[in-house]
Order: C-alpha cells, then sequence, then structure tokens
C-alpha cells in the first residue's frame, strides 16, 4: 500500500487529488488547518471510495511549529511515505507568519519548504518516491526575487508575494531534482479551478469560466502515480500535462541554492553540506547550558520558581494575548506628553516600538503575568543578593526576535547615564521565556577583551555608548544560552549585542532594570508612564 501526504488535502484541488489516490487504494493523509474539515472530506473520500485508510494531520503552514509538529505526529506512525503533494495555498491575505514572514509567501512556500525538509529522509527510505509541488503559470511574471518582501508584512499589491511564492516553489522543485537523484520531484499549474481560493474562483462556476477541481487535480495525479512519470523529474507541467518551459530564474542554479540556504536559515536548518543521496538533519538536542560566573559582571544562570509548562503557558499569554493588544490609549497619552514637552528622544522610542512590533515596553502594568514574573519569589532572592533590601523596577522590556531579524545589531553597554541619577546600584535581568540558544539570543564581550573596543558614537538621548569592535574580538564573543524560565543578572559594563536569528523560531525574553531606590529616575528618553514598581516591599 502506498502512503501519500497532501496538503489542504480537505478542498478543491487538493480534495480530488486525495479521491483520486485514494480510489487507487492509497493509505492517504489529509494534512491541514481545520479538524472540522478534514473530517467532512475524510468521510466524503471513503464514501467515494470505499479505502477505510484516510487520516487527518493538523497542520498551519503559517507556522513553523506547526509544521515541525505535523512531521512529528506521521513520523511516529513508522510508515513510508511514497507521495508528498504541496497543494495548500493561499491568493491573498495581510500581516505576517507565527514567525514573522510575510504571510502568503510564509505560508505558500516557506512552512511547504520545511515540511519537505523535514521528510526528505524519509521520501528516500521510501524510494521510488514522488513529490509533487503546486506552483501556478503567475510564477512565470517575476524578473527577480524580491528578498526584503519575506520579513515585512503584506503590503498593498499583495499578488506580488503570491507569485514569488510559487516562483519559488518552481526553485525549491529544481533544487530537489538537482539534489537528491531518489525523489521524483515535478511542479505543476493547476489551471484556473473553479475552488474557494478567492472570490473570483469561487464565482466562476456559475460564470461558466475555468475547469473543475476534478480537471485541475489531473497533473498532480499523473505526477504523483503514472508510471510514465516514473523517470521524469525536475519538469514544470500544465492542466494538461504539457510542459511548461522553466522560467529563467528558475534555471539559476546559484539562485536555487541561495533560496535553499536561506530558507534553512529562515527555519532553522543550518545550511549543511549534503549528498545527493542523505540530507544531513541535525539531531534535536536540548539547549546547551553556559554557566556564567560573573568575571565579566554577568551571573547566572538563576532558575524562576516556575514550572516549564507554567513558562510555556505564560509565553504563549503573552504572544497571543499581550502582545496583539497594545495599550493604544497610554502610547497616545504618552507620545503626545511627550511632543508637548519636546521628549524627542521618548517620543522616537515610542514609534519605533510601535513600527517594529519587536520591542515592547512597561507591558507589566497590563498584563498581570508578566507583573507576577517581576516579583517572583527566586528572582527576588537574586535581587536582594545584589541590591539589597531597597530596590524598585524602573522599567520592562519585551523582547520578540523573530527569525531572520537581529534586533539590536550594535555593541553597547545598557548603562543609561542620562536617565538615573543618585548614588547607588542598578542592575539588568534578562528572563528567557523560550530557548535562548547561540542562534537566536544575544552575545557579549569578555571583559579581558574591552581595551581593544573603542566608543564609535554615544546616544545623545540615553547617554549609551556604541562600541567599535574588531572582528578578532567578535570571534571571542561568549553567547548567551538559557532555558526557558532561567535568567541571567548583568550589570551596565556588559558590552553585548543580539545575534541574527537563525533558530527557525520565535525568541521571547522579558529585560527588568532595577535600581536601588537611592537611584532617581530622570524623565526625557524614556516612556515612563508610572513611578517605579517597589520589588522589595519597603
Amino acid at each position: 500500500m502506498q502512503v501519500s501526504i497532501i496538503t489542504g488535502g480537505n478542498s478543491g484541488v487538493g480534495l480530488m487529488t486525495a479521491v483520486g489516490l485514494a480510489q487507487l487504494g492509497h493509505h492517504v493523509f489529509i494534512a491541514c488547518r481545520s479538524a472540522k474539515k478534514a473530517a467532512k472530506a475524510i468521510a466524503y473520500i471513503r464514501e467515494k471510495t470505499d479505502n477505510p485508510n484516510i487520516e487527518y494531520l493538523p497542520l498551519n503552514l503559517a507556522s513553523l511549529e506547526s509544521v515541525r509538529h505535523c512531521v512529528q505526529l506521521f513520523l511516529d506512525k513508522n510508515l513510508p511515505l511514497n507521495i508528498l503533494v504541496n497543494n495548500a495555498g493561499i491568493f491573498n491575505g495581510r500581516g505576517v507568519t507565527e514567525e514573522g514572514f510575510e504571510v502568503i509567501w510564509g505560508t505558500n512556500y516557506l512552512g511547504h519548504f520545511l515540511l519537505t525538509y523535514l521528510l526528505l529522509e524519509k521520501l528516500q527510505q521510501s524510494a521510488p518516491s514522488r513529490l509533487v509541488m503546486v506552483s501556478s503559470d503567475l510564477a512565470l511574471k517575476p524578473t527577480r526575487i524580491q528578498w526584503d518582501l519575506f520579513v515585512k508584512p503584506t503590503p498593498f499589491n499583495f499578488i506580488e508575494l503570491y507569485n514569488q511564492s510559487k516562483l519559488c516553489l518552481l526553485l525549491l522543485t529544481q533544487q530537489i531534482a538537482q539534489k537528491f537523484t531518489n525523489i521524483n520531484v515535478n511542479a505543476v499549474h493547476p489551471g484556473y479551478v473553479q475552488s474557494n481560493i478567492t472570490i473570483g474562483h469561487q464565482l466562476s462556476k456559475y460564470l461558466g469560466v475555468g475547469i473543475s477541481p476534478e480537471k485541475g487535480a489531473y497533473s498532480s495525479l499523473l505526477c504523483a502515480t503514472s508510471p510514465e512519470f516514473a523517470s521524469i523529474t525536475g519538469k514544470f507541467f500544465d492542466q494538461n500535462g504539457a510542459e511548461i518551459p522553466w522560467p529563467p530564474l528558475a534555471q539559476n542554479h546559484n539562485l536555487c541554492q541561495e533560496l535553499w540556504e536561506k530558507s534553512l536559515s529562515w527555519t532553522g536548518g543550518m545550511p549543511t553540506v549534503e549528498t545527493k543521496q542523505e540530507p544531513k538533519q541535525k539531531p534535536k538536542q536540548e539547549p546547551k547550558q553556559i554557566y556564567y560566573d560573573g568575571t565579566d559582571e554577568i551571573w547566572g544562570p538563576y532558575a524562576l520558581n516556575l514550572t516549564q509548562e507554567q513558562i510555556a503557558q505564560i509565553s504563549q499569554h503573552i504572544l497571543k494575548k499581550v502582545l496583539p493588544k497594545p495599550p493604544v490609549k497610554l502610547l497616545l497619552i504618552q507620545g503626545l506628553k511627550s511632543l508637548l514637552r519636546l521628549q524627542f528622544g521618548s517620543l522616537m522610542l515610542l514609534l519605533v516600538q510601535c513600527y517594529k512590533r519587536q520591542f515592547y515596553m512597561e507591558r507589566h502594568l497590563d498584563s498581570p503575568p508578566i507583573l507576577d514574573l517581576c516579583k517572583d519569589d527566586n528572582l527576588l532572592a537574586v535581587l536582594k543578593k545584589y541590591l539589597g533590601e531597597n530596590f524598585h523596577l524602573w522599567r520592562s522590556e519585551l523582547w520578540v526576535n523573530y527569525p531572520s531579524r537581529q534586533l539590536i545589531p550594535f555593541w553597547h553597554r545598557d548603562i543609561y547615564p542620562n536617565l538615573l541619577s543618585g548614588e547607588g546600584k542598578s542592575i539588568n535581568i534578562y528572563i528567557a521565556l523560550t530557548d535562548v540558544t547561540e542562534r537566536n539570543g544575544f552575545e557579549y564581550i569578555p571583559k579581558i577583551e574591552l581595551d581593544q573596543c573603542k566608543i564609535q558614537v554615544t546616544d545623545p538621548f540615553s547617554g549609551n555608548h556604541f562600541f567599535n569592535v574588531p572582528n578578532a574580538v567578535k570571534e571571542k564573543a561568549i553567547p548567551v544560552v538559557l532555558k526557558p524560565g532561567n535568567f541571567i543578572v548583568f550589570t551596565d559594563n556588559l558590552v553585548h549585542r543580539s545575534v541574527y536569528n537563525t533558530s527557525g523560531k520565535v525568541r521571547l525574553s522579558l529585560t527588568l532594570r532595577i535600581a536601588q531606590k537611592t537611584v532617581k529616575v530622570l524623565p526625557g528618553y524614556s516612556p515612563n508612564y508610572h513611578d517605579p514598581i517597589s520589588l522589595s516591599g519597603n
């Protein structure tokens, strides 16, 4: 019995492809978001084909974590994989995926890339196997890859992102055909199908335009099952099974390789040297733990008084409930106050916070779970060790580092001389709410190397210094590696920067700025929505 996976197999062309495979006796897995729609589709397929071997795999292609979960569910079944049809897709949409990529491109291409990459080994073990990419003739329109569009929200011209996503599927088809000779891979254009992908497609049936989903599935089934196609690979076919010439971009092997490597970086796969027969995938590992002993004025890791399950729940709450709902009224009032007081540094920080959506200040004020984190018993015990009995929280910052992003690329110190006054100690707490690794966190310069780092520029508002760090010193930088719920303490003498996120996962962290109560907070650069909050109880 052949085993097949069809993404988006719950409707349209995907459903008809699943029906065709089920009629041939395949064990068919429908991978899609809606369990309800999948159940309806499975009942239809079983009734239509008398094939009981139809199952559902939960899959949201706009979430790389969902893709990983889907693959693991399938691998746990210990079945072969003979056919993978990457059929699902969206035509329009606005916004970004869960990892911060443009949603049309992220769904149509990047989710399918990760799904395919994680199943390559299974496809090879099941060889001869077949892989079908459902692309479009709109993939022939772009004249270049617009890399910059992939890490931004959807622009006004969303059709360009659809075209780019389908072009990337063609480049992926070519790359896999070159790399893995025992996997038969082809791309298809199903034609203008009377499906539900857009309102126009939905109405086309009543207007007598386009072809039926059954006819739209023809070329996918041809590539997936026809004996005549058993030795054909690396081709592009239309809805009738006629070959479409490759666009020039898809014939550029260097460009195909570049997209492959970038995709590995975006999804956390790490570019690796691979043979034509066997992809080398990194085994899943626990994040490495590094101990910081204070030599460089950084200590830890310490652990919050919470379980991993509690931390995971808090992280999901922040990502899904807190970050999408900023305190708009408070931000507007603070922005107006900053403008009237000519506090341009504060206004600039507010604008950056709203524009980048990677940096969120003072969310402990409207988010009880975050305030509870700030008052964690283990955290307070560590603070008393370094600051004594009297201290307050004068600023909090949530940091969301999305894949292919770098939060603060400059080497800097968190000293804030223009924001704080008075005698006393101040200290910084960095709390990991998701895994912090060498590939998504931050790194710092060892104290012994600081003599070689010269001040390049000074922020006129905060007084913070930004440093020019020689390449030889950068190579000695030490990464901060933490498990969720762990935290480190560091002073304002630490020279550090965030790293470019190549982990394929969103990194969420909370930074707290703590000072003894003898240290006063000055107005100006920092948009203080409140007086500092006492954490010591005194």
